[in-house]
Order: C-alpha cells, then structure tokens, then sequence
C-alpha cells in the first residue's frame, strides 16, 4: 500500500511534535505544510525535508496528492478547518480541544460522515507508553473492578508567553479548555464509561485574564462510579501529572511527565511497572490514524469520544456558574457507535 500523504496545518510549536512522530513511521510522510508566515514554512519545509508549501488551508486543501491532514492552530479554528478538509475529503487529525461548542462539534462529526472520511482528534493520553500500560493493568482485571479515580494536571500557567487567545475563553482559552481536556479524557477512559453529570468549581485565581486558571469537577460516571479531575495553571509552584487509580484489589498511580512511571500497589507497597517507550511523544498516535484510515475502522480517539469530552468540559463550566450539578445531554442514557465500523483490537477503549 502506498505511504497516507499528510498536510501540515499550522506550524505553531505542537506541529514539531507531530512532524518529529511521523518521522517515525514507515507508511505515513508530510507533503506539504500551510501557514500564513513563509519564514515558518521555509523552517519546516527544510528541517523536515518537505516539498511543498501553502500561505493557506484552502490552498493545500486543494492539493490532489493529500490523503489526510493534521490541524495544529488555535482552539476557534478546530471548527471552520476540520470542516473544510472534511468537504475536501481528507481524513482529519485536529489537535485537542475538539471545539470550543457542542454545535461546533457535531458539525465536525456530520462533515466527516457525510464526506466519508475519518477524524480523529489528538486526546494524547491515550497514546503515551504509561497511559497504554495503565489502561492494560485495568482491563486485565488483576486489580479488581474500578471504585474511583483522581487525575491531576497542576503546572505553571506560563503567562507571560501565552498567546492571547488562550487567555480568553471567547477563544477557547484558559486552563479548563486547553489542559483540563487532558485530565477529563484520561480519568474517563480509567472509568471505562461514559459521563452523567458534573459538579465543578472553576476560576481565575493566579492570573490577570479572561479565562479560568484553575478547575476541580467532580464526575459522576453511568456504571455508578465517580472520579475528580483537577486541573490547574499556578503562578509557581512543582507540577503534578498523577492520576490514581482505586480498584477493589489494588491501586494504581502513574504519569508521563516528570519522573515517568507506572506504579501498582498490593499487601501495603508500590511496585514500579514496566512500560514501553515509544520513539517519539505522538508515534501511537499516528500510528493508530494511520491504521484507521489502512483498515477502515473506527480511530480510537474518534469524534464521538471527543465531543463526549467536550460535553463534559462544558458541563463543568456551567456548574462552577450556577453552583449546581448539571447533567449531561445524553443523560441517563448510553450514547452508541454510529459510524457502522470495525474497531481496532490494540486500543483499550471502552
């Protein structure tokens, strides 16, 4: 089979970290890049060996040659751009949050299915060599069923080299939105079930901006569960990326940032579990697009999943403004797969 031909949309700093994972794959290659600054698309193009260029989407999403892009610019874009290439037909890796509306959302889900291409959007944790052997350990059941969970985000906001826009919520900024998306997907995926409410309180506590900085949603879960999710951009401080996992024989804690490690805890000690490293942060990543697209089954972290993350980031933003807990659209029900295809068989997703 032929390499996926993918497209580069916005060369911020998160793009190295896709182009950098790319590289480490066989069947996948970067055949052009989009950007409105030509000094950025020249970086790239020569850094990674790249033979074409566009000042815009629109321009590369005309080009024959792409099978699949990656969208990698701000969090008000992930709508208009994921659309777009949808209506192009090309299969669409767009970076986290999904959207910064459930109407937003559910245009990127119909534009995919009416176009007959797969998204995915780059809910990392699912993908980290800690997050994988995590979710094995779980699924494995040598720890017994699931009681409950906390997920921890807590670093420096790092102000002063913010971008405006994601210091704004009007744009989709703040901690919530642009890191508590991280630690809501990871505590759900360890549930293994969907959400049905949320309690939160979320504010801006450390900084001088338009959107929140700090946030602690307490999740309730359908199999009649509930885990906490906290996630804060301090002024200073040490920063903490655990999350913990209580089982009924045994606990689990681990994290990718920092000291990297996975740690089960049985008769009152913690042993250090092995995990594999993959050669770069996002190479499972791709690796599962890719795979997606070869195969023609259902991505891990498809558009369903990230909407029902972000249904649950929004939820969360109400609470903290009503001071009470709201239930989530979908409710009391179970929201099912639509898409009609195969699943892959290598991802613990529940």
């Amino acid at each position: 089979m032929d390499n996926l031909k993918v497209g580069i949309i916005g060369l911020g700093g998160i793009a190295r970290s896709h182009c950098d994972a790319i590289e480490t794959l066989d069947n996948v290659e970067i055949v052009a890049v989009a950007d409105l600054i030509e000094e950025k698309r020249r970086e790239y193009m020569g850094k990674y060996d790249i033979p074409k260029s566009y000042p815009s989407h629109t321009d590369l999403l005309k080009d024959p040659e792409i099978d699949a892009v990656a969208i990698t610019l701000g969090h008000q874009l992930h709508h208009r751009l994921t659309v777009d290439a949808c209506n192009a037909g090309k299969h669409v890796l767009v970076e986290k949050p999904m959207a910064i509306s459930l109407e937003q959302c559910d245009n990127m889900v119909a534009a995919a299915a009416d176009n007959g291409v797969k998204l995915m959007v780059g809910l990392t944790q699912h993908y980290y060599g800690t997050s994988i052997k995590a979710k094995e350990i779980l699924d494995s059941g040598a720890l017994g069923p699931v009681i409950t969970a906390v997920c921890y985000m807590s670093k420096n906001w790092s102000y002063a080299g913010r971008r405006p826009q994601y210091r704004s919520r009007y744009h989709g900024g703040g901690m919530w939105l642009t890191n508590g998306v991280h630690v809501v997907d990871r505590l759900t995926w360890m549930m293994g079930s969907q959400a049905v409410s949320v309690s939160a309180a979320i504010g801006t506590r450390a900084h001088y901006q338009a959107a929140d900085d700090s946030a602690t949603a307490f999740i309730r879960y359908k199999n009649g569960l509930a885990g906490i999710a906290v996630a804060v951009g301090f002024a200073d401080g040490a920063p903490d990326y655990e999350c913990q996992v209580i089982c009924a024989n045994g606990t689990l804690r681990f994290t990718e940032h920092g000291d990297k490690y996975v740690k089960v805890g049985k008769n009152n000690q913690w042993e250090s579990v092995p995990f594999d490293e993959p050669p770069s942060t996002m190479h499972n990543e791709w690796k599962a697009f890719a795979e997606a697209i070869a195969l023609d089954i259902e991505p891990p972290t498809h558009g369903e999943w990230a909407r029902h993350i972000m249904e649950i980031l929004f939820a969360a933003e109400q609470s903290a403004i009503t001071g009470r807990e709201v239930a989530l659209e979908s409710g009391p029900g179970w929201f099912n797969q639509r898409s009609g295809s195969p699943v892959t068989t290598q991802h613990g997703w529940i």
